[in-house]
């Protein structure tokens, strides 16, 4: 039942989105228009762009800068055609340069070329020219072609403001300096892209290029950058008329073989695997996309940590067919901030590595054992069985997704060790997974959201499922923005459990001076992590963020943006006190490239009831002050640093913490790369959970830790490419993490911490010592579109311990010295088309 407060706050909601689009209308600019021209024999992609249909093709030309300079006149000039035929469409670009020895061409992996990528430091260093496509022109959707200067391409998807780079469609490309510039040829095949049932005779479209030496990004339709958003910003492409989208069908069958060593187990194992991913175009908007018998053997493994919180651990999803198209399916994340700290981060309804994750009850087999057996076997993954996504768009802009996926029963083996004899108890019974979206685009960059998550134990007498909405409604202009988000959580099993969660955004999304404020409120029943993931619950948040942009350059200034927010947080159920924290950003990038910036946060004292593990205990956190600062120099060098110092002081207990990284990263050519980064943070006098136990008279204690804890990490990733399509990946991570206990404390239910125990009462039993030691070494070969071959070395380390070595060799030798698990593994993937398979036959 929703309290008297939450009603209110609904009729606020219903307030905004009927009232507030009407207040703050504005009139929009006209998009400018290009015309395509229709060819009868397909032009070849080899970056020279001398074939006759070139000259007949309409040009596009007049580019203005997007940054630094927003709306001046590029430094050179770029031109522009496209053409078409019944297979596919043709982008030539020519980007004219006065001096071609000074265009940047590294080498590099796919997909680091993109829009989006601009300030990371692992992009290529190159120049670019990127290509956005909608044949829907809903100002909301696009799909994203970039082809560097050295032939390096990159893919993605942009939905509204978030980019999704894990999609890889199939296409081709070239690339080729001249004597006047650089040249960019795309083919993009129908089979790639996704049409309404009636062709628009618009569609939206994007040209951008990107000056490397200059960082400086052109684009043919202007964007006003004081905009958020570009999709909503595109130009338009006219004359596509008289084709007809092919049968979208498409087959990548693979085979692979490993050599694995596990520390369980002295002796290697080989194992031969095979399987198919399908995709097929149900009509012209939707596809089915399916992985039958998937492997997923290769993928990178995750960066472990110590998790010393009372919250799960999340970890970055890597599993292609679980990133590759699936922006319908985390389009409610992306409201209230995704991940981030504000009303609504942190929260999402899929999570998809529950999917063939941890089984459900592997905790539970000691305590269903018998006297005298022991574990033999105790899986620590359920194995998925097949997995099917069906996603679209109709003519009316209605998105459907639906997301299916199914993991068979997992067992622990348990053995007598008297007789050997053994059985098996179940950890987690046949499972599936479902998911069902409904996203309803609307005008202005606006959409509204019905999503539903299923989880069902077959035999297992339980249910998991969440049904949320999500909205976004913008004013014409795009200046100001409304969203939200709710879901109700319901768990069907021997006791029913119920909760629900929504939060609400204002805010202004153009200008210098930018603001939002949002609520949250989450109860404390609410539970999405069947499926989904949320850190914690039983939350009351109030925000609000000030942000003011300094786009234009100015003195010895590229850009400034700063932002300070304020968030009061209370608990749900009781209404009590959480915390209040003030914090404040600025990132500043000058004009030879290099950029500072500094984070700083303060609280006072906060109630932590979630720290001490026991409902309705809390833990006072004292008033706490800490600050971040960061540096980076000109990355389009061939040396180029990026770096920071951590420092942070509590009010008590002689708290505080210190620490920096530093990341050098050097490019020997166009072909070798290294970077490495080192980190060091060290929290003094930190007090942190140890145990509570029971006493005989019902009574609960909780024990808290002073602790010295010590986090360092190493890691090492360098790439050697011999070709756009062929290169080596070398990762090397090393973590390592120590926990020193120094006294013991009892915590009252007041929240303070009693008269100390003593160091002796536990002494060293509970200090720790964790390493985690991953290595990736892989051999990659694009060798077609969609095809590739994989060699791949995986060795991981991970160890606890309680003896904490007193340097950093010796622990290094004690890790390397610790069991092992060893992976070597080949996979072949070939790309089937039918079409191609069908011009194929038909020549014969």
């Amino acid at each position: 039942m929703l309290s008297k407060r939450e009603i209110r706050y609904i009729i606020y909601i219903f307030f905004f989105i009927l009232v507030i689009p009407r207040l703050i209308s504005a009139q929009s600019t006209e998009n400018k228009v290009l015309n395509a021209v229709k060819n009868g024999n397909p032009p070849e992609i080899n970056g020279i762009l001398d074939d006759p249909i070139w000259k007949k093709a309409p040009v596009a030309t007049d580019f203005t800068q997007y940054e630094p300079y927003n709306g001046r006149e590029p430094s050179f000039p770029t031109e522009v055609k496209i053409i078409y035929d019944n297979q596919g469409i043709y982008v030539g670009a020519k980007m004219y340069d006065p001096n071609p020895d000074s265009i940047l061409t590294e080498l590099g992996k796919r997909d680091f070329v993109g829009l989006k990528r601009a300030r990371r430091m692992e992009e290529v260093n190159a120049d670019k020219f990127s290509f956005l496509i909608n044949p829907f022109n809903d100002g909301i959707n696009m799909m994203e072609f970039t082809v560097s200067a050295s032939g390096v391409k990159s893919d993605a998807k942009h939905i509204g403001r978030e980019t999704d780079f894990n999609w890889d469609g199939v296409w081709r490309c070239a690339a080729r300096v001249s004597d006047s510039g650089w040249v960019a040829e795309i083919m993009i095949p129908y089979s790639t892209l996704r049409f309404p049932s009636e062709l628009k005779s618009n569609w939206g479209v994007h040209f951008f290029r990107n000056i490397k030496r200059y960082k400086e990004w052109d684009t043919w339709n202007p964007i006003n950058i004081e905009q958020q958003g570009i999709v909503n910003q595109a130009g338009e492409i006219s004359g596509i008329r008289g084709i007809d989208p092919p049968l979208r069908l498409s087959f990548t069958p693979y085979f692979s073989t490993y050599l694995e060593n596990h520390p369980d187990e002295n002796r290697w194992v080989n194992d031969i695997r095979g399987g198919l991913d399908l995709k097929y175009g149900i009509n012209e908007s939707f596809t089915l996309d399916m992985t039958l018998i998937p492997d997923f053997g290769q993928v990178p493994t995750e960066d472990r940590v110590l998790n010393l919180t009372p919250y799960e651990q999340r970890y970055e999803e890597k599993r292609p067919f679980f990133t590759e198209g699936t922006e319908l399916f985390t389009k409610y994340s992306s409201i209230g901030g995704g991940g981030g700290p504000g009303p609504g981060g942190s929260e999402s309804l899929l999570y998809s590595r529950r999917i063939g994750d941890e089984p459900a009850n592997i905790d539970e087999v000691e305590s269903k054992m018998k006297e005298g057996e022991a574990i033999k076997e105790n899986p620590s993954e359920t194995k998925m069985v097949n997995a099917t996504k069906v996603s679209g768009r109709t003519d009316n802009g209605l998105g459907i997704g639906v997301l299916n996926a199914m993991t068979s029963e997992a067992n622990a083996v348990v053995i007598d060790t008297v007789t050997e004899a053994t059985r098996e108890i179940r950890t987690q019974p046949f499972t599936n997974y479902n998911m069902m979206v409904f996203d309803q685009n609307l005008r202005n960059n606006s959409f509204v959201s019905l999503i539903n998550t299923n989880v069902h134990h077959i035999r297992g007498n339980y249910t998991g499922n969440v049904t949320g909405a999500a909205f976004q409604l913008a004013n014409e202009s795009n200046t100001y923005q409304i969203s939200g988000k709710g879901a109700i959580s319901q768990k069907y099993r021997d006791n029913n459990q119920f909760g629900h969660s929504y939060n609400i955004n204002f805010s202004r999304t153009k200008g210098n001076f930018q603001f939002e404020l949002g609520h949250k409120t989450q109860t404390d029943t609410y539970d999405p992590n069947d499926l989904g993931y949320n850190r914690r619950n039983n939350e009351f948040t109030q925000q609000m963020e000030l942000e003011y942009n300094i786009f234009e350059p100015f003195s010895i200034f590229r850009s400034w943006h700063s932002n300070i927010d304020f968030q009061y947080s209370s608990l749900y159920k009781p209404r009590k006190y959480q915390e209040f924290e003030v914090s404040l950003f600025t990132d500043v990038t000058y004009k030879n490239h290099y950029s500072t910036g500094l984070m700083a946060q303060w609280q006072p004292e906060s109630h932590d009831y979630f720290e001490p593990r026991v409902e309705g205990w809390r833990f006072k956190r004292p008033e706490r002050f800490s600050i971040h600062t960061f540096m980076g120099t000109d990355n389009t060098k061939d040396i180029s640093l990026r770096g920071g110092i951590d420092l942070g002081k509590a009010s008590k207990w002689n708290q505080h913490e210190y620490g920096f990284d530093i990341s050098p990263n050097f490019r020997f050519s166009d072909a070798f790369s290294l970077n490495y980064r080192f980190e060091l943070r060290k929290e003094i006098n930190d007090m942190g959970y140890v145990e509570d136990e029971k006493t005989a008279g019902g009574d609960v204690n909780v024990t808290f830790g002073k602790r010295n804890v010590q986090t360092i990490t190493n890691r090492l990733e360098g790439s050697f490419k011999f070709s756009p399509r062929d290169l080596i990946n070398l990762r090397i991570r090393h973590y390592w993490r120590t926990l020193e206990y120094s006294n013991f404390y009892p915590l009252q239910q007041s929240g303070d911490l009693g008269t100390p125990y003593g160091y002796d009462r536990y002494g060293s039993q509970q200090d720790l010592n964790y390493n985690a030691l991953t290595v990736y070494l892989q051999y990659l070969w694009q060798f077609a579109p969609g095809s590739e071959l994989s060699v791949v070395w995986k060795n991981n380390i991970y160890n606890f311990s309680k003896d904490i070595p007193d340097s950093y060799l010796r622990n290094l030798d004690q890790t390397l010295n610790a069991p092992q698990i060893n992976s070597f593994s080949l996979k072949f993937l070939y790309y089937l088309d039918y079409q191609s398979i069908q011009r194929s036959l038909q020549q014969l």
